[in-house]
């Protein structure tokens, strides 16, 4: 069984989630500041027996925030039942680990009809002065700093969430009963920490603002509170009544979860579920869906009506993600379809593991395909760019024009001499420095060229745009594929851009907003193609909009 990835349109809300098994549905909620990611090994367990759906909760992962202000345990759990209604599930078990076990055993609570039982890892049960002092110290702000040291905070901060209960705590009488994360687990923690920002408090202090054991005489469903050694929740048991379902479970999280899953079939729910929907549009903003290519997932966004016309197809700069267009492609308000390349931002990788422009070609055309695309204008951006190019050497046929923003072309000499310079080592290390080789790979990039070199001669005659929000938000794509990161660099640097390029039977238009990255590299491009338009723009949304639809008109 394979698990797969989903979105889902919940009027103005978008919800993630992923699948895996057959069977009655179990619903199951990650604990803060996580996502559904570190749910898998559970689920996979759980999809013996059932459908496992594991949903990123409002505010984490990639499912939108909540509307509410703020937020409580209880909106969480009729969200959860919405979500539920829109994948046609008639009734689920539920299972949470810590702000996730609050929503199951409140979905029981407020949902009994829909709900077959609740099976907790660690529900939160917090004193009144305990739930108060974690409300006020253990959710501190997430701010990006100039220096990344944000960075290196939230790695230690994430660890010692691990070594210490509460995090806060740091003497012997709260030292945690169990290992500490090592390097893939907790890069995976802080990424999911970015990936809430600032806002992974407001479903974090839910949790701790909920009822707790005051919900119990209201549960009229089933609810097995269970507790492993080494949890952080483990010493609660004692608190709980007599009259409460009470598990200890084994430490051994694979052994717990077959535990879990035989407790979970004891009341199994009626019903199966339904196959997975495609989600819908939302006003203002991209359709976000999973296709296809290959045999592996590809994140793609759309915009407007695909099938009236030739759309225009977005090859982002990788490493990166569409996520980071999502501005331009709203505001773009033609036909627009966006994808991740495989292994960068949400796209899985190729079964090879291939990088390079070729291999983001045949996703472009992949996706196309997907979707029922035959032929299209394709636009890209850097290293999207060099993705566009290769789409158009491939597919002649189907390419109708190419659109170039800020090329990264150099040299035969320096593509020899930079490839295997340019990326630093990201591989997730124990002290987190990983994370600040990339900040400042990339924040050096803004100040010289090569951003290595800083020499005098070498820095960038341009404004910096170097502010620590647009390093985060950048940073934040990049950090989830650290395998990727080194190989796509090298690839696309040694690709010989100009040659290719020079053999291009298309129109060629040539797009360059003040202060990109790769501006510099646009002499080289304009000798091989000196007939292209080029069409120069701020650094600005409104100013590119502008020049692609110029770019398209011409």
């Amino acid at each position: 069984m394979k698990l797969t990835r989903h979105f889902l349109t919940i009027g103005n809300r978008r919800v993630h989630y992923t699948r895996i098994g057959q069977g009655p549905a179990v619903a199951l909620l990650h604990a803060s500041p996580c996502s559904a990611k570190v749910l898998q090994p559970v689920q996979e367990v759980f999809a013996g027996s059932f459908t496992a759906l594991a949903f990123d909760t409002p505010g984490f992962g990639l499912s939108d925030l909540l509307p509410n202000d703020p937020p409580e345990i209880e909106d969480f759990a009729d969200a959860l039942a919405e979500a539920l209604a829109a994948l046609g599930v008639e009734q689920a078990s539920t299972y949470g680990r810590h702000t996730g076990a609050s929503i199951a055993v409140e979905y029981a609570r407020r949902h009994p009809d829909r709900c077959a039982m609740a099976l907790t890892d660690g529900f939160p049960v917090f004193t009144a002065k305990a739930a108060e002092e974690r409300l006020k110290k253990y959710l501190l702000p997430l701010v990006p700093e100039w220096d990344g040291s944000h960075l290196v905070w939230l790695w230690y901060r994430y660890r010692d969430q691990h070594v210490f209960w509460p995090w806060h705590n740091q003497s012997l009488a709260f030292r945690a009963d169990t290992d500490a994360p090592d390097p893939e687990f907790n890069h995976r923690g802080v990424v999911e920490l970015l990936e809430a920002g600032d806002g992974y408090r407001i479903g974090y202090a839910a949790a701790f603002r909920h009822a707790g054991l005051a919900v119990l005489p209201e549960l009229h469903v089933p609810v097995c509170f269970g507790n492993r050694p080494g949890d952080s929740q483990h010493r609660t048991m004692a608190a709980y009544p007599p009259e409460a379902w009470v598990q200890e479970m084994p430490r051994d999280p694979l052994a717990a979860a077959a535990a879990e899953r035989a407790i979970l079939l004891r009341h199994p729910p009626r019903g199966d579920v339904p196959p997975a929907p495609m989600a819908t549009p939302i006003a203002g903003r991209s359709t976000t869906n999973y296709v296809d290519v290959g045999g592996r997932q590809v994140l793609v966004r759309v915009v407007g009506d695909i099938h009236a016309g030739p759309p225009l197809v977005l090859a982002p700069h990788v490493p990166g993600a569409s996520a980071l267009y999502e501005e331009l492609l709203g505001a773009l308000d033609i036909p627009t379809i966006a994808f991740d390349p495989p292994g960068h931002g949400e796209s899985e990788p190729r079964e090879d593991g291939a990088q390079g422009p070729e291999a983001w070609a045949e996703a472009l055309w992949g996706v196309c395909d997907a979707l029922g695309v035959p032929a299209a204008h394709l636009f890209g951006h850097n290293a999207g760019a060099s993705t566009v190019v290769a789409a158009a050497t491939a597919r002649p046929d189907r390419a109708l024009s190419v659109l170039l923003a800020a090329p990264i072309a150099l040299p035969p000499r320096l593509r020899a001499e930079w490839a295997p310079r340019w990326a630093p080592d990201v591989t997730p290390v124990w002290d987190g420095s990983h994370l600040l080789r990339m900040w400042h790979m990339r924040r050096d990039m803004g100040l010289w060229f090569p951003w290595w070199d800083r020499r005098l001669e070498t820095a960038r005659a341009v404004e910096p745009r170097i502010e620590p929000e647009r390093l985060q938000a950048e940073i934040r794509q990049v950090a989830k594929n650290p395998a990727s990161f080194g190989p796509a660099w090298q690839a696309l640097l040694a690709w010989p851009l100009q040659e290719r390029l020079a053999a291009l039977p298309h129109r060629v238009v040539l797009l360059e907003a003040e202060n990109d990255l790769f501006g510099q590299c646009m002499p080289l491009v304009q000798a091989v193609r000196p007939e292209a338009s080029l069409l120069r723009c701020g650094d600005n949304v409104p100013d590119k909009v502008a020049v692609i639809r110029a770019a398209l008109a011409g």
